[in-house]
């Protein structure tokens, strides 16, 4: 036709023609490929049959012989795939994985080694699923038996261990997920056949100590058994006792040893550690009422005071929040009506008195206890007022530092505190502070009194702190000491006395010190950063016995500074000189004299031979048991020139300086044998108390005024001690020059304000009175110390 046309002059581009020309060459791949396909079908070309096959789906050609050839294809694509299916499956032990191949592998008529190593290890994985089926089971049957209140006995645990019995004879692995499972199911049931046993002993014992023991362990498993209601009504009982014997017999009054406070702190570390669990929230006390409780009775806005019923409240509460008897129902209503009035929540009259009878109460009834501080710890939830939540807090401290939470409860109080540590601010301290009282309370049991109002009154002026003293060796003494608001510095200065076990009689001239402590942050701000003093030192602050430790935190804390507490001596007389029988006070002095002599250079030493013998003492009282170094090169290995005073440190090598001090050690008699540490202590200290600024306190000043002359004379950076023969001005430069000595009779008048100190003073060469104007940061505690020196001299000469 296409000939034909051809000849007839029918154009290429007629349609007919073109598609008739499209037709033949469709008929002539047709006829090529199919054909092409049936050749390589015969020859089993298997490339031939995929490049042919390639061009058919591309031409969409169909026919016989692409038929034929796709069969094969396609057959040999899924026994590929099947057998990749099977080695991975085995390779990974996965049944699912391995029946779905061997299915394919059935259906595609596979046979071989591989087929029938997989048939195999199918038939092995299905024994194991089974026996990880039988451990699951009897892992759900064991844990709805360990719900029962009766709790289980050892036949319970049998079916499960073995299912992990036969788990392991089938070969399964034993960090399948099933069976470490399992494993651990029959730990915990173990661990609880031991705690029941645990609470029935305890029960038949009748001890608080055992009781609580048992109730710890149950509840730290979650249990919930009949046994664990009947140890903690037991234990209620058992605790009431305890706590009224506490207060009557002062149990604590016993000093601990070394490995009982070991005991203890642990003992407290586990309280807090198992009370921290989110489970101890107050709001799950078993003793609390129901919502719906509390609410009955209440016509408006019953809703409102279901979800308000632990939250704060400026309204007066219509029952107790816990399920109490009557009387104590009453006593609940007019606890909180204190409390609101006590908190600033209701204007009542005489807060403090209202806070003392709190107090009375809860140290009265014990059954009330518990009810105060759940109503002190929902007006501090969700309080708008921060004087109020101050107040709330104030009046949390002094709970803790009156009576015990029953033992029932003590875990809901400690959890409470506890996340109100983790918080900032005021709350915080406050917080640390409930913990340590709240912690020394359930060791030790309620106080036994009230505090006064005026000691309540004290809230008003400070908050309560913990105090942390420490030696001037940096040994601490107290840690975390509750410090009220009442206690001034001759009361812990007391405390201190007392823990140290100092009897000789010159403990009254000791004192707390403040040391500032340089900011480990360069980048923080120094809110006195544009002060006249700002680029003078600080040195340590002797308090005076009237002043509180909470007021030295609140002001450090507005000046953003770090600091500690020094118990050290304050005032030193010659006439109060010389050794004591008691070792301890020895022990204070020599670490002080070491102090000025050779780690802050406060006295200064004039002679190299002085330096060698002073650096030798403190060598050998620092290594008693190690022995005095009797080289150069051990003496080199100990870090020598720390043992120097800063003056003279760097102008000798280490080498040289350890030379110096072997002979300065044979002169002293440091290094014998039979050295006595009290007698190199106190030739120390000889040499110390010879020095005409002994028992100084320095202070860093700029000299202000310039007249008179005497004045004038003097530099602009002056550094002022003062200590029992008076006042000396040295100055501030590297030396420290002598400038002037004033004894106290000569100082006619002092006072300054918060940057400057003048002073009136006599000159006796030109028998008139000048000022002396100075910049300081430290003008209370200059005025302090020269008040304190008067009237310790005063009192030593029996000067009225």
């Amino acid at each position: 036709a296409l000939r034909a046309a051809a000849a007839a002059g029918v154009a290429d581009s007629h349609d007919d023609v073109a598609a008739a020309k499209l037709a033949r060459e469709a008929a002539l791949n047709h006829e090529r490929i199919n054909a092409g396909l049936r050749e390589a079908v015969l020859k089993d070309d298997r490339a031939a049959m995929k490049a042919l096959l390639a061009d058919a789906d591309r031409l969409g050609i169909a026919g016989d012989g692409v038929q034929q050839a796709r069969v094969i294809v396609d057959r040999e694509r899924m026994v590929s795939e099947t057998l990749d299916a099977l080695r991975g499956g085995a390779k990974a032990r996965d049944l699912a994985r391995l029946n779905g191949a061997l299915e394919s592998a059935i259906a595609l008529g596979l046979s071989g080694p591989e087929v029938q190593s997989a048939h195999a290890l199918r038939d092995e994985l299905t024994v194991q699923e089974n026996a990880k089926g039988s451990v699951t089971a009897a892992m759900r049957t064991m844990e709805l038996k360990a719900q029962s209140p009766a709790g289980i006995v050892a036949n319970d645990i049998a079916p499960l261990s073995k299912a992990l019995q036969a788990a392991r004879a089938q070969n399964v692995p034993q960090d399948s997920p099933e069976i470490a499972a399992g494993r651990e199911v029959v730990a915990m049931m173990e661990r609880q056949l031991r705690v029941q046993d645990e609470l029935a002993a305890a029960l038949r014992s009748n001890d608080r100590a055992a009781l609580k023991a048992a109730l710890d362990s149950a509840e730290d498993m979650e249990l919930q058994l009949a046994t664990q209601d009947q140890v903690k009504q037991l234990l209620k009982e058992l605790d009431a006792e305890y706590r009224a014997a506490q207060e009557e017999e002062d149990l604590d009054a016993v000093p601990l040893d070394e490995a009982e406070a070991e005991r203890l702190k642990q003992e407290r570390l586990e309280r807090q550690r198992r009370a921290a669990n989110p489970k101890f929230n107050f709001r799950n006390f078993a003793g609390l009422r129901s919502a719906d409780d509390f609410a009955r009775g209440v016509v408006l806005n019953k809703k409102k005071v279901k979800e308000g019923m632990l939250k704060w409240q400026n309204t007066l509460i219509a029952k107790s929040l816990l399920e109490l008897d009557g009387g104590m129902q009453k006593l609940a209503v007019q606890v909180h009506k204190a409390l609101l009035g006590y908190m600033g929540d209701k204007t009542m009259s005489f807060p403090a008195t209202l806070a003392q009878d709190i107090l009375q109460k809860g140290l009265e009834h014990i059954t009330l206890r518990n009810e105060i501080y759940c109503e002190v710890m929902k007006q501090l939830s969700s309080n708008p007022k921060p004087e109020s939540i101050a107040k709330g807090w104030q009046m949390m401290c002094m709970c803790v530092s009156t009576f015990p939470p029953t033992i029932d409860f003590e875990n809901y109080l400690l959890n409470f505190i506890l996340k109100k540590v983790e918080s900032r601010g005021a709350v915080k301290n406050y917080a640390k502070y409930c913990l340590r009282a709240l912690e020394g309370m359930l060791t030790s049991g309620a106080s036994g009194f009230v505090p006064s109002v005026e000691e309540i009154q004290a809230y008003k002026e400070r908050p309560p702190i913990l105090a942390t003293v420490e030696l001037v060796d940096g040994m601490v003494l107290t840690e975390d000491l509750p410090v009220t608001p009442d206690l001034n510095v001759q009361k812990v200065l007391e405390i201190c006395t007392h823990f140290l076990d100092l009897s000789d009689p010159r403990a009254d001239t000791m004192g707390i010190f403040v040391y500032d402590i340089e900011n480990d942050d360069p980048t923080a701000e120094d809110p006195f950063a544009n002060m006249p003093y700002a680029d003078l030192p600080r040195t340590p602050r002797p308090l005076r016995n009237e002043d509180y430790l909470g007021d030295v935190l609140v002001q450090k804390a507005r000046q953003r500074r770090n600091f500690k507490f020094v118990y050290k001596r304050k005032i030193a007389l010659p006439q109060q000189a010389g050794p004591s029988a008691d070792p301890m006070y020895n022990r204070l002095i020599y670490l002080q004299a070491e102090d000025d002599l050779i780690s802050t250079g406060n006295l200064l030493v004039e002679s190299e031979q002085q330096v060698a013998e002073l650096a030798a003492l403190s060598i050998a009282v620092a290594m008693p048991d190690e022995g005095f170094p009797g080289s150069v090169p051990a003496l080199v290995n100990i870090d020598v020139p720390e043992f120097i005073p800063p003056n003279w440190r760097h102008t000798k090598s280490s080498e040289e300086w350890a030379t110096l001090i072997l002979g300065g050690a044979a002169r002293a008699g440091a290094n014998t044998a039979d050295a006595d540490l009290d007698d190199l202590q106190l030739k120390l200290i000889h040499v110390a108390s010879q020095h005409p600024y002994y028992g100084a306190h320095w202070f860093y000043c700029h000299r202000v005024n310039d007249q008179p002359d005497i004045v004038a004379a003097m530099p602009r950076d002056l550094v002022i001690g003062f200590n029992a023969d008076g006042m000396h001005i040295l100055d501030a430069a590297e030396g420290r020059a002598a400038l002037a000595t004033f004894g106290y009779a000569d100082i006619y008048r002092w006072g300054g304000s918060s940057s400057q100190f003048s002073l009136i003073i006599w000159d006796a060469e030109v028998e008139s009175t000048f000022e002396l104007i100075l910049t300081t940061a430290q003008a209370a505690d200059m005025a302090a110390i020269i008040l304190d020196y008067i009237n310790a001299i005063m009192a030593a000469t029996g000067v009225n």
